[in-house]
Order: structure tokens, then C-alpha cells, then sequence
């Protein structure tokens, strides 16, 4: 999937973005609190409502290619509640007593094409009239088995939310892989799993693989020697009782003993799963991250900006407010966020004639209102 232009609105919150344009990289810069994290929760929302959650008064429009072929997807959500019967709805498998939002309209085209007309709780898919369906649900998931709707909801979820990143969090390695004798890097990219069981599995399987992004780390912790997970025969003996959870070890020059996953910094863990990101994410993917700069050294941005802006056909969507970022990232990705009351607005550095090299740009752009000013 590639995301080319996309406006959201939550009028329950009374908040939205305006237009913005994407390319394969995006860098949103602006003061805190201008509306970063929410533009990258509102471009995450539309996974979940393409996957059938029912949110609030949200409204969306957006532009997207998946597998080469130009869709356009536009909804709105009611902002009444819906309480369902007491013996509940026939298309809902949630608790007979939850409140759904209906969905007041949604059009989807491909190819200028239109497959889907939705108003009033009448759906038409391909010019005709469908049966009953629930009304809460977005027609991407209630037809997501139909040829013409399968990669759609196969593309919003390529859209990731690069948030679990803590080097405290632990994951399980689910049985079934485990029993696997082997997997290719296509399979573990496909694999719907946080990052570091991605990487875990590269260990196991693809060891050239994983020795790539080890040399990467090492590149920039020249301290580390080696990384290592626990070993796969002995997860294998407890895959149908109580599995340990998994754990990534790592070994310092000059220091006997691996150092476990709780006891790695979380700059060094954290610069571990974006490498790790890069390569474990199929093609098409689009990878959403929050102030990239938390904990990461000066060391580490250099070599991971590197590589997200030179590696593979992924599209990230970045916010920092950190001025080392912004002076990395070529202004040519930048995206000035501005706010006004409720209302953000993206807009790209040529829109401000800020100076011809980078550096000229920089150093108009910290000293521009509109960036020092975000928000009126």
C-alpha cells in the first residue's frame, strides 16, 4: 500500500486534518502539541475501521495505491449511539449491550471506478443492491472475501504503528511457527506479529538474514559483538505447556556474560527494531512513527535516517520536533503542521520558499512562525 493523499475528521472530539499529500517519506515537524500524534492515529484509525471497529463521528477521504491499482475511500460515521436490542444484533458478535455508530455513508472506487455506494443503510456493490448488512461495519470488511475488496483490506493492513518499541515488553512466539521447519523472509514478513518475534524467527530460520542487521547494529553500538535468543530447542520442548516468553541477548566486548532484554537500553533496543523494521515488513508496507527521535543517540539517527530514506518500497510517515531530525531528513520530505483551534493543516517546505540547501532551509524554518508558532 501506498498512501498519496488523506483527510480525516473526528467530530465527536472536534478535531481534523486537512488534505495532506504523501510521498514514500514524510517527515511531520511542528511545536508539541500541533496535532503530530493525532494525524498518525487519525491515518491508523482507518485500518481499524477498514477491519470493522465503529468509531464516533469520524470521517475520513483518502487516496491509495495497493498492488498498482488507484483507490479512493471515503466514509463518515454518525455520532448518535446505537443501542442494540436486548437479545442482540444478528451481525454483531460483540455483547448484546454495546453501543455501535452507524455509518451514514461510504464510496469506494478503483480505477475511477465506483465499487461501492453506501447511504441510508442501502449498499450497492458494483451497481447492485446487497441484502441486509450491518450498518456499523465498513464495507471493506463486510466484503472483504470478494476479489475486488480482499487486497484493499489486505493494504490498510499494511499501515503499523511503530509503538511497541519497550525493551520491557515480552511477546510469545506463537506454537505453529515454532513447529515450522523452516520459513522464507517473504513468510515472515506476512507474518501479522510485533517486530521482535519477526526478528526471532529470522534468527531461527534465515541466519544471513538476520547477520544484516546485526552488522547494522553493530555498525552503531561498535560495543555490542553479537545477539542471540534464547535457543530454539529448548522453546520447542515447552511449546504445549506454559513457553517462556522470548528474550533477545546481547554480548559487550569485554563483558562475559550476554546482557538480557531488560537490562538493554531502550535506545539501543529501540534503534535495534527500526533496523529490524526495514527488513521484516513486506513490500508496501507503511510504517507510522512518533517522535523518532526518543532515545535514539545522535549516533543511531544518523544510521537509521540513512536507511529508512534508501531501503526497500516502504513508505514511513515520521513525526519529530527535534532539530538534528529535521536538519537530517532532506527538506524535500518535510511537512510544516500547523493548528488552528480544532483544524490541522500539513503544509509541504516549498509552500514557505524557504532557501535553496538544507541548511538555508533549516535555519529559515526554526526561525519561521508558523513552525515556532504552530498553534492558534
Amino acid at each position: 500500500m501506498k498512501i498519496k493523499r488523506v483527510s480525516y475528521c473526528d467530530k465527536a472530539l472536534e478535531w481534523q486534518f486537512e488534505p495532506i499529500e504523501f510521498s514514500n517519506l514524510a517527515l511531520l515537524v511542528g511545536v508539541s502539541g500541533v496535532g503530530k500524534t493525532q494525524t498518525l492515529e487519525g491515518i491508523f484509525n482507518l485500518r481499524k475501521i477498514a477491519n470493522g471497529e465503529s468509531l464516533k463521528g469520524v470521517s475520513w477521504d483518502i487516496e491509495f495505491t495497493v498492488d498498482d491499482i488507484e483507490y479512493k475511500w471515503q466514509g463518515e460515521f454518525g455520532r448518535g449511539y446505537h443501542q442494540l436490542s436486548l437479545f442482540g444484533d444478528e451481525d454483531s458478535e460483540e455483547h448484546p449491550l454495546d453501543n455501535k455508530f452507524e455509518i451514514v455513508n461510504e464510496y469506494l472506487w478503483a480505477k475511477e471506478q465506483i465499487i461501492i455506494e453506501r447511504e441510508d443503510n442501502i449498499i450497492k456493490f458494483q451497481g447492485e443492491k446487497t441484502p441486509k448488512l450491518s450498518p456499523f461495519k465498513s464495507a471493506i470488511e463486510l466484503f472483504n472475501q470478494e476479489e475486488d475488496i480482499a487486497p484493499v483490506q489486505k493494504g490498510f493492513n499494511q499501515i503499523i504503528y511503530s509503538i511497541d518499541q519497550s525493551v520491557n515488553k515480552v511477546y510469545r512466539i506463537p506454537p505453529y511457527l515454532l513447529l515450522k521447519d523452516s520459513l522464507s523472509l517473504e513468510e515472515i514478513q506476512k507474518i501479522d506479529a510485533p517486530t521482535l518475534i519477526k526478528l526471532a524467527l529470522v534468527y531461527y530460520h534465515l541466519p544471513q538474514v538476520f547477520q544484516k542487521i546485526k552488522e547494522h547494529f553493530i555498525n552503531i553500538f561498535i560495543q555490542v559483538e553479537d545477539i542471540k535468543f534464547d535457543a530454539l530447542k529448548n522453546v520447542k520442548k515447552t511449546v504445549f505447556s506454559d513457553a517462556p516468553p522470548r528474550s533477545i541477548f546481547l554480548k559487550e566486548k569485554g563483558v562475559q556474560h550476554f546482557i538480557p532484554q531488560y537490562r538493554i537500553s531502550s535506545g539501543m533496543f529501540k534503534t535495534l527494531m527500526y533496523i529490524s523494521e526495514i527488513y521484516l515488513y513486506p513490500e508496501g508496507t507503511v510504517i507510522l512513527i512518533d517522535e523518532f527521535e526518543n532515545s535514539l543517540g545522535v549516533n543511531c539517527i544518523d544510521i537509521v535516517t540513512d536507511l529508512l530514506m534508501e531501503k526497500r518500497n516502504l513508505q514511513f510517515i515520521l513525526t519529530s520536533h527535534h532539530p538534528y531530525i529535521i536538519n537530517k531528513i532532506g527538506m524535500e520530505y518535510w511537512k510544516i503542521v500547523t493548528r488552528k483551534g480544532g483544524v490541522v493543516t500539513v503544509k509541504d517546505a516549498k509552500s514557505f520558499n524557504l532557501g535553496k540547501t538544507r541548511h538555508q532551509a533549516f535555519t529559515q524554518l526554526i526561525n519561521l512562525e508558523e513552525y515556532t508558532e504552530g498553534i492558534s
